[in-house]
């Protein structure tokens, strides 16, 4: 089975990169932020399962919180939308999203409105979604 990790620089990213390594039955295609955006379509060819864990969560700016979880996550459905008219084949998807959803803060708004074009895709067919909100991730 292929599998992408978005975000796959990141500290979760990084671990589950480094645990999915040694298992002999996968293929790990990495996503990160030296990745143009336009590489998506052809990084998801093959790709069975997306492990969503890219995203923004102290920016210099806050309006980053819209371009780096929201927008992203659109721009990563709609790759996914072209993959799945061209082959036919549904993707599965889980989010790695944040506890902060449910709150009114520019970081909870962006996860919220990410989770939404998740789901959204999912209610047309686009790809299975999983929506996990994550509580505090902290390190090692």
């Amino acid at each position: 089975m292929k599998v992408l990790i978005t975000g796959a620089d990141g500290f979760v990213g990084r671990n589950l990169r480094q645990h999915l390594s040694e298992r002999r039955d996968l293929v790990v295609v990495c996503v990160t932020r030296a990745d143009p955006l336009q590489s998506l379509a052809d990084k998801l060819d093959g790709v069975s399962c997306i492990i969503h864990l890219a995203g923004v969560n102290r920016p210099q700016d806050p309006a980053e919180f819209e371009t780096g979880n929201h927008r992203l996550t659109e721009a990563l459905v709609d790759a996914v939308r072209r993959k799945v008219s061209a082959d036919g084949a549904q993707v599965r998807l889980a989010y790695a999203s944040s506890i902060q959803a449910a709150f009114d803060n520019p970081y909870g708004a962006s996860k919220r409105a990410a989770e939404k074009v998740l789901l959204d895709a999912q209610s047309e067919g686009v790809l299975a979604a999983r929506v996990f909100r994550l509580p505090n991730v902290f390190g090692k």
